[in-house]
């Protein structure tokens, strides 16, 4: 059967106390019944002094008479028969002491045949008017009380304690529906406050999560639905059999161009993807860094010389240790981009070198600056919001770089140069590894 966290705290008081009662009464009993039961006999063998005494002292006083004057009502008495038992069982004793004491129990009860001239008398301590009695029976009934009174305490107070773990399960139930708005108030007690933390941390991270996802999916089908279209379009009219060689020719280049962009897309979304579920930069290799810097430029030759681009290429030789294909990917996309974003007769410079630090490599072109609004944004998955530097790409260049350089334990950032231009600025730990 389920029960709630309140209940359980309110019988976990009560179990508490009741065994911490149970215990401690039971340690009393334990150490101080021998003190009692000794008690117990001292009172009634000084009694029995007190009978003896009297019965010598006063003549004439009958056996009832003597026994109800030393009596109080602490303790009750009766006669026995010479033939009782208990009479038979201390005969050895009341014949030497002219009495027999015995107790018994855990709280003792001490009881005293005693002989009076030539009858036989029973006196017990503790009757249940004593006072001895009343006391006991008020300690159990207040250990009793306080069980049931800090059982009912703990109820309210366990509500009061509880009270956030409700709001943040209410809250939950709430992100659970979709609503990423939610918000729980902070207490002050560190452990519920720091529950409450991370709980809006949670919300604000799922809703950030949310409007990316919803972002991702509008990208996506806008990136997709242009070439598509323009694919569907060019298609149609390719079904006429009245064009042109010239137009047939024109129309089919461009359903190749944007089935190329397609591919493209598909294949970085791909990247990517794989990339931001990717905890470890992969398998690694020795190569050198310059070479492979070179290599990607010599690869983009035809795009630069097309344009008619500057270069200033200054690399330093430096062997790095990682995953080459990946870091390949870093300086395809950051030169292209530079190579797209930079005017006809433009320059570019492409720079490695090693600092006391890290190795760093500085990729420069002089196209339109970046807004400072929008300089932060630029690495975001399909971001293209400064129009002057949106070509036919897809927004997912970047994106790559970044995941890329994380994985290497690196950064990247990008500044605008004056009077115009940007630099791209990608710093790496070195890695020092028995290869």
């Amino acid at each position: 059967m389920k029960t709630t966290l309140q209940f359980k705290l309110s019988f976990m008081f009560f179990m508490v106390m009741l065994i911490s009662a149970t215990v401690s009464i039971s340690l009393l009993l334990v150490i101080f019944s021998p003190i009692m039961r000794n008690n117990a006999k001292e009172q009634l063998a000084e009694m029995a002094v007190s009978i003896n005494t009297l019965n010598e002292t006063v003549k004439d006083i009958t056996p009832e008479r003597t026994v109800s004057l030393v009596t109080n009502s602490s303790f009750t008495y009766s006669q026995l028969k010479s033939t009782n038992k208990r009479v038979s069982d201390g005969y050895e004793d009341i014949q030497k002491k002219g009495y027999c004491i015995t107790a018994s129990g855990v709280i003792p009860k001490a009881t005293m045949v005693i002989k009076i001239q030539d009858q036989y008398y029973l006196i017990e301590s503790f009757s249940n008017d004593s006072l001895y009695w009343i006391v006991n029976f008020v300690i159990i009934l207040s250990f009793i009380g306080c069980i049931v009174i800090g059982t009912i305490i703990t109820v309210f107070v366990g509500r009061t304690i509880l009270k956030p773990l409700h709001e943040i399960s209410r809250a939950t139930s709430e992100v659970a529906r979709g609503n990423f708005k939610v918000r729980v108030r902070v207490p002050d007690d560190i452990e519920y406050g720091m529950l409450a933390n991370n709980f809006n941390k949670m919300a604000v991270q799922l809703s950030e999560i949310e409007t990316l996802r919803g972002d991702f999916i509008s990208s996506v089908s806008h990136e997709f639905k242009t070439p598509l279209a323009s694919i569907q379009g060019f298609a149609k009219l390719l079904q006429d059999e009245n064009i042109s060689e010239e137009d047939r020719k024109e129309y089919t280049q461009v359903i190749i161009d944007e089935t190329s962009r397609l591919t493209k897309l598909s294949t970085n979304i791909l990247k990517l993807t794989k990339l931001e579920n990717q905890k470890t930069i992969g398998k690694k290799s020795k190569f050198l860094l310059d070479e492979q810097i070179r290599k990607i430029i010599v690869m983009l030759e035809p795009e630069w010389s097309k344009k008619d681009i500057e270069l200033d290429v200054d690399l330093e030789e430096i062997t790095y240790i990682g995953n080459e294909e990946l870091m390949a990917q870093i300086w395809q996309n950051i030169i292209n981009n530079a190579i797209k974003f930079t005017g006809v007769g433009g320059n570019i410079g492409v720079k490695l070198y090693r600092s006391e630090q890290c190795i760093v490599v500085k990729i420069s072109d002089d196209g339109p600056c970046i807004p400072d609004e929008k300089r932060t944004k630029i690495f975001e998955k399909f971001y293209q919001g400064d129009h002057s530097r949106s070509t036919d790409g897809n927004g997912l260049g970047l994106a790559l770089v970044q995941r890329v350089v994380e994985l290497c334990n690196g950064s990247v950032w990008v500044e605008n140069t004056a009077p115009t231009g940007v630099c791209f600025t990608v710093q790496l730990p070195y890695i020092i590894e028995d290869m």
